[in-house]
C-alpha cells in the first residue's frame, strides 16, 4: 500500500493508505470524516490514476495492516443506503474498494439501460467505476472486481468537495444538489428521459461513467478550494457568523440572568447609572448667562 498525506480540516494532515492494484483504500478510525475538500479531490485523483493498473483481487488471508489480525465484513447503514467494508476486529481501521467508498458518500448511482446506451454510443465501451476494467453491454457486474456498473454523480461530488459553498457560482452546484428523477442535481431543472449526461439548462455534468472523467470535471474547483482552505471566502465567513449569532445571544442573555441571580442572592442591587452632571468654572457660567441674555434680546 502507498501512504497518501491529504489535506484535512483545520489545517491538519490525514494519512490514508491506498492499494492501487487491488483498488482499495484503508482508513484508520475516522480518517474519512476528517478529509477536507482539497484532500478528497486529491484522493479521487489518486483513485483515477490507480485504475490504469490491472485489477488484483484481495487475498483471502488479508489481514489488518496495523496488528496483522483477521478482518471481517461489516454492513453499515448510512444516509445513502447500506455500505460494506472489511474491518479489523480490533477496530484499527477498515478496507473499502473505491466503489464502496464513493457509494458510502452518496457519490454514485446505478447505471441504467439508457446510461449504458449513451456510454456505448459515445465511447464504444463500458468501464467499471471501481477498477476501470471493461464491462460487457449487458453485464450485471464487473468480471474483474465484481462491482455493479455505476456512474459518478458529479454535481453531488462537487457539493461534497465544497459543502460551505465557497465556489457556489460554479454550475456544478450553483443551487445545491437534490436527488430527484430526471432533475438536474445542480440547478433542479427537469431533464428529458432521452437526454445526455449534461443539463440542457445550466450545462452541469449530471454524471460521469468513470473516475478520471469525474475528476477532470471537478478538478476546476481545486484552486478555489485550496484558497478557501487557506483563507475562507468572505461570504462563507459572514454565513458562519450569522449561524453563530443566535447561540451567542443566548449565551449573553444567560450570563446576564446569572449575574442578576448572584446579585439578588448576595443582597446587593445593581447600581443605577448616575445622571450626567456638567461642572463649569465661575467664568463658564458667566459666559452661559451672557449668551442666554444676548439670545433673548436678539429674539
Amino acid at each position: 500500500m502507498r501512504a497518501l498525506r491529504l489535506a484535512g480540516h483545520y489545517g491538519q494532515q490525514v494519512e490514508i493508505d491506498l492499494c492501487a492494484p487491488c483498488h482499495l483504500v484503508w482508513f484508520d478510525a475516522v480518517e474519512a470524516a476528517r478529509l477536507a475538500g482539497p484532500g478528497l479531490l486529491d484522493l479521487i485523483g489518486a483513485m483515477a490514476q490507480a485504475q490504469t493498473l490491472a485489477h488484483q483481487a484481495l487475498r483471502r488471508e488479508a489481514a489488518c495492516p496495523r496488528c496483522r489480525g483477521p478482518l471481517h465484513e461489516v454492513h453499515n447503514q448510512t444516509r445513502w443506503g447500506r455500505s460494506r467494508q472489511l474491518e479489523c476486529r480490533e477496530r484499527h481501521g477498515a478496507f473499502q474498494t473505491f466503489g464502496q467508498f464513493l457509494a458510502e458518500k452518496g457519490l454514485v448511482r446505478p447505471m441504467s439501460a439508457a446510461d449504458r446506451a449513451r456510454a456505448l454510443a459515445r465511447d464504444g465501451a463500458l468501464h467499471c467505476l471501481n477498477c476501470g476494467g471493461a464491462i460487457g453491454a449487458t453485464d450485471a457486474e464487473c468480471g474483474w472486481c465484481g462491482a455493479a456498473p455505476a456512474l459518478i454523480d458529479v454535481a453531488r461530488l462537487a457539493h461534497a468537495l465544497d459543502p460551505e459553498g465557497a465556489t457556489r457560482d460554479h454550475a456544478l452546484h450553483a443551487a445545491g444538489t437534490r436527488r430527484a428523477a430526471l432533475d438536474c442535481a445542480a440547478c433542479g431543472a427537469p431533464q428529458p428521459a432521452d437526454g445526455g449526461w449534461a443539463c440542457g439548462h445550466c450545462g452541469a455534468t449530471l454524471a460521469a461513467p468513470g473516475l478520471a472523467e469525474a475528476h477532470r470535471q471537478v478538478g476546476t474547483l481545486g484552486p478555489a478550494l485550496r484558497a478557501h482552505a487557506e483563507r475562507p471566502a468572505p461570504h462563507v465567513v459572514r454565513e458562519r457568523l450569522a449561524r453563530q449569532e443566535p447561540a451567542m445571544q443566548r449565551q449573553r442573555e444567560r450570563a446576564a440572568a446569572m449575574q442578576a441571580e448572584a446579585d439578588a442572592q448576595m443582597g446587593r442591587a445593581r447600581p443605577e447609572p448616575e445622571p450626567t452632571q456638567i461642572e463649569l468654572p465661575w467664568w463658564g457660567w458667566a459666559l452661559v448667562v451672557v449668551a442666554v441674555f444676548a439670545f433673548v434680546r436678539w429674539r
